[in-house]
């Protein structure tokens, strides 16, 4: 291969770049020119359908070095994260094996939800938190992350339509801290972000509970109240004895969004903290992935979409590539239908060939639920059921065909 050619990931193309080369033969995906120019978003949302890296040829890219929104040179993965965080990052190994750290991270989990649950009852009754048994729930949580995050990451799923308020504020925090770990920021920066994504919706529990159940969307009216849960939530977190300033910083602001459009004060930016934006995108992501009161939710993948479709509208578009990172192109959990039809569910997913996840069949081609479910991993498997290249071809709403995805994670 010339020295010309440099690998990247499809998460790092832009405008201007020539891809000479992909990860996979050109014939096993639907390109009939072997090499062109990427020249608009469009390209590289279809080169993220079918590959997870590719060759930029960088004599034949064009020149991109004047253009301000552009980087001028391509940075790697901890000079990405220390232009973003500020500090030069960790770096965190997994230590633990899956199945071992899930025995953990089960108990743990429960715990956290019986804290979460507590808490918002608590505010409910004009209670005072106690930043010690917050911390009792929180830390464990934390360090079985900054072990394995999968575990907790694959507890986090198994969210019901009940008790929407805490369950939320509890994957918001799960997923606060993996987005953190992935980062590479330091634990107590972990715990941090832990405390902030739990206690950012606290102030709804000051609001009407008709206004918090409501079945339908908000009108005008009903929105600029329900906008007030921020500032109830900040004034909360502030009676808290001992609490610290970054994690009243991040529920202040995590509603807040990088165009100026979101509230209370409209900032937009780096004006906005980081731990507020790593909330904006936590919040967001586990709020479409869950069912609520007056909507559905969608798929992991389908959200993971809409987010990637948001960059730099709401959230800076470097972080959402991070978030990404973390919970993959097909995140698990993700219903899909397989390039020879059969239908599965994403029970795992590489961090390094994300389009290529371990897969749980339910379905066969006909779409009849299989006698013995079978895992195969796509980054071992190449070719389907029909003898051509196995690929995945869409991802499917919950619901579709009768299956519900939360019954097959554990």
């Amino acid at each position: 291969m010339a020295l010309k050619q440099i690998k990247v990931r499809t998460l790092d193309l832009h405008k201007g770049m020539y891809v000479s080369e992909l990860d996979r033969p050109w014939i096993e995906t639907p390109y009939k020119i072997q090499g062109f120019i990427i020249k608009s978003q469009k390209d590289i949302d279809k080169l993220m359908q079918h590959t997870d890296f590719v060759y930029v040829d960088t004599e034949k890219s064009k020149d991109f070095s004047n253009d301000p929104s552009k980087p001028s040179k391509l940075l790697s993965e901890n000079e990405k994260k220390q232009a973003l965080t500020g500090i030069k990052p960790r770096s965190y190994e997994d230590i633990t094996d899956f199945n071992l750290e899930l025995d953990t991270a089960q108990e743990k989990h429960a715990f956290l939800n019986v804290t979460a649950e507590k808490v918002m009852s608590d505010i409910s009754n004009d209670k005072k938190l106690n930043l010690p048994n917050l911390k009792k729930a929180i830390n464990p949580m934390v360090d079985s992350i900054i072990r394995n995050p999968e575990a907790f990451l694959w507890l986090t799923r198994m969210k019901t339509r009940d008790d929407y308020t805490y369950k939320h504020s509890v994957s918001a925090s799960i997923w606060a801290v993996a987005f953190g770990r992935n980062l590479g920021l330091p634990k107590r920066n972990l715990q941090s972000l832990a405390m902030g994504a739990l206690l950012f919706d606290v102030g709804k529990m000051k609001l009407p509970e008709k206004l918090i159940n409501n079945p339908n969307r908000y009108n005008a009216t009903e929105f600029k109240l329900i906008k007030k849960h921020v500032e109830h939530s900040v004034d909360i977190v502030k009676s808290i004895k001992g609490i610290n300033d970054d994690v009243i910083e991040m529920i202040a602001t995590h509603h807040e969004r990088h165009n100026g459009n979101g509230y209370p004060k409209g900032l937009n930016g780096n004006k906005i903290p980081l731990f507020g934006k790593i909330a904006g995108i936590v919040d967001c992501y586990d709020a479409m992935t869950s069912n609520r009161a007056f909507v559905s939710a969608i798929s992991p993948h389908d959200a993971v979409r809409k987010l990637y479709d948001w960059s730099n509208i709401d959230f800076q578009a470097e972080l959402i590539e991070q978030f990404i990172q973390v919970v993959g192109i097909y995140p698990v959990g993700t219903l899909i239908e397989l390039s020879d039809h059969r239908v599965g569910v994403v029970i795992a997913h590489h961090r390094v060939w994300r389009l290529r996840p371990k897969i749980m069949l339910i379905l066969d081609k006909s779409k009849k639920p299989l006698k013995k479910f079978e895992t195969i991993d796509m980054y071992k498997t190449d070719e389907g059921e029909d003898g051509k290249p196995l690929t995945i071809t869409r991802s499917i709403e919950p619901g579709l065909y009768g299956i519900d995805p939360t019954e097959f994670y554990l």
